[in-house]
């Protein structure tokens, strides 16, 4: 089951299947997206390396117009970071990761709605986040 998606600035959200939120920027072009979701998948490959327990460190930072940044970065490097999100999308993310996980990937701008690329393409990393929540207070 997929929910409608729900958008900030220039961020999107959409829960999957059982409430797994997935969440990542907007774009207008196609390409763009695919490019930037490759992207962030590279640099969480680069990282990692083939151990999948390398730690990342998801973090909140308000900007000057009130509005929140999610950054996701390694110990050298920063992955992705999505801009502009306000509250209202924090919380409904935050109410998502009861499951402790979350799907980073990118949003297109579609004829009727937001395309989820890690549903058309199966692009998309996922991140196990167990103090997300005590951590995230926006």
């Amino acid at each position: 089951m997929v929910y409608r998606s729900v958008f900030s600035g220039d961020a999107a959200l959409t829960f999957l299947g059982e409430n797994i939120p997935a969440i990542g920027p907007r774009f207008n072009n196609r390409e763009e997206a695919l490019a930037v979701t490759r992207q962030y998948l590279e640099g969480i490959h680069q990282m990692s390396g083939k151990s999948r327990e390398t730690p990342i460190q998801i973090s909140l930072n308000r900007q000057a117009d009130g509005r929140y940044s999610l950054v996701v970065k390694g110990s050298q490097q920063m992955i992705g970071k999505i801009n502009n999100l306000d509250e209202l999308l924090l919380k409904r993310f935050r109410n998502g990761l009861k499951r402790k996980f979350f799907i980073l990937t990118c949003f297109v701008d579609g004829v009727d709605e937001q395309e989820c690329l890690v549903l058309t393409e199966g692009l998309g990393a996922v991140f196990y986040t167990p103090n997300a929540m005590k951590n995230w207070d926006p």
